[in-house]
Formats: C-alpha cells, sequence, structure tokens
C-alpha cells in the first residue's frame, strides 16, 4: 500500500468511516506496520495541533487560505455534480452518495499531508533529530602544520565521516585506549553504515569509566535507531541515568518509541 493510500486509510479509519470487517483488518495490519503506525501518530498530532492553534500566525492564515481553496477546487462533492451532464440518469443521488464520502476522505487526507509539510514532523528521522550535536575538537598543534587527528576532526565537523574513518580506523586500531579517539572513530562507523561494529566500540567505552560512558550508552541507542531497532534503542537509553547529560534527550526520545 502506497503512502497516500496508507493516509486515506488512516483518515478513514481514525474518522470512525470503516466498516467493522475493514475495521477489524485495518487493526491488525496495525499491530505489525510501523510506517501505518506513525501515520496514526501524526494524523493525531496534526489534528491536535490544528486544534490547538488559538491565536494563528500569518503563515497559518496563509495555510488556512490555501486549504479552503483546494478543498473548493477538488473537493466539493456540490461542484461535481452541478457540472454533470443534464441528461444525467436518476440515479444521480446514488453517485452523490458515494463519491462525498471518498471526496471527504481525500479532504481531510490533503489537510493532513499539507500539515506535514509544514511542521514536518518526520522531516529528519529520529536518528538525525536526536543525535549528538557535537563537533569534534583536538588541540590544536599549530594552523600550518595540522597533525592526523587534526586532519580527521577537520573532515568529521565537515560531515565527511568517512573520510574521518579511513584517518580514525587505523589510530584507533594502534591506541585503542584512547577514549576520545575511540568515541569519535564510533560515531563514524556509525554514519558509514557500519552500526554493529561501531557498537563493539562502544560497548568497550560503556564498561569502562571514561567521561564518554554515558555518550557511548546514548550513541549505541541512536545505532539501533537508526537501522530501525526501537526495542534495542530503548533498552540503553534505559541505562542512561539521571543527571547526566544526555538524560534529558534520552528520556524525550523513548516517549517517542513504540
Amino acid at each position: 500500500m502506497m503512502n497516500e493510500e496508507k493516509l486515506l486509510t488512516v483518515a478513514r479509519y481514525l474518522e470512525g468511516d470503516m466498516e467493522l470487517q475493514e475495521k477489524e483488518g485495518f487493526e491488525v495490519q496495525l499491530e505489525s506496520d510501523a510506517e501505518l503506525q506513525q501515520l496514526v501518530a501524526e494524523y493525531n498530532h496534526i489534528h491536535q495541533t490544528l486544534k490547538m492553534k488559538i491565536a494563528p500566525s500569518v503563515e497559518d492564515k496563509n495555510v488556512q487560505a490555501t486549504l479552503e481553496t483546494l478543498n473548493k477546487q477538488y473537493f466539493n462533492s456540490a461542484d461535481l455534480i452541478k457540472d454533470l451532464p443534464a441528461e444525467q440518469p436518476a440515479d444521480v443521488p446514488v453517485v452523490k452518495l458515494s463519491v462525498a464520502p471518498y471526496l471527504k476522505w481525500m479532504s481531510i487526507a490533503a489537510v493532513l499531508v499539507i500539515g506535514l509539510l509544514i511542521w514536518a514532523p518526520w522531516s529528519a528521522s529520529l536518528y538525525e533529530k536526536y543525535g549528538i550535536s557535537r563537533e569534534m575538537s583536538v588541540v590544536e598543534r599549530g594552523a600550518d602544520q595540522p597533525n592526523t587527528l587534526e586532519k580527521a576532526a577537520a573532515l568529521y565537523n565537515a560531515k565527511d565521516y568517512a573520510g574521518a574513518r579511513k584517518i580514525l580506523q587505523p589510530m584507533y586500531m594502534e591506541t585503542p585506549q584512547n577514549t576520545l579517539l575511540a568515541y569519535y572513530f564510533a560515531i563514524t562507523l556509525v554514519e558509514t553504515g557500519k552500526e554493529a561494529e561501531a557498537r563493539t566500540v562502544f560497548l568497550k567505552l560503556y564498561n569502562g569509566e571514561s567521561v564518554f560512558k554515558y555518550d557511548a550508552a546514548y550513541y549505541t541507542a541512536l545505532s539501533f535507531l537508526k537501522q530501525e531497532n526501537e526495542k534495542d534503542a530503548r533498552i540503553w537509553l534505559e541505562k542512561i541515568p539521571e543527571g547526566t547529560a544526555n538524560y534529558t534527550q534520552a528520556q524525550e526520545l523513548m516517549s517517542k518509541l513504540k
């Protein structure tokens, strides 16, 4: 089922427009379809947000005007019936009754789609949204002759994680006890699709007593999240104790996981 079809089905389900058999089938599918679950959550979120807009901004008013225009242009069943030929058979009311509900849900789906474009709740994945925003910094050794670690840091901070990994990997293999090196090397592994390898490095940091102990736990959770493994992501988020740097962020992220 395509996203648009799922969106329309979600709208019909949440607005109570399904027959019992279709509803039961939908709920069975909902239990195992993560995308469908997300659409249900976002549908409810957008509609709740729209209800809470007490003092709309100029942008909100423009959106409202756009929605009204779309509804009038594309979703007005009265206009559809009006444009039918004059010699339309006498059973026109039957057509009207069958088309109108579909248009109603298409209209609702259009509202939701536009709402998602405005608030963009999933414009960035949870992994991107909750990633630790921190540059890799090293002690300066002279701007004219940067050492190897500084070159890796420059690539890392430019988000060239593959380039940074090529430099950091042999350095880590040589000095795995360097926790700063290990931490940033592990992040480059996550960012380049080597999540399992990264977790091996993060686990050593977590089992140690360095300042990166709970950062490593948090990023281990993110590595699972990047692979859409929310169960194990939650397990690692729960290891982050109150009072540590990432505790609040971890709690917020857990509230968004199934």
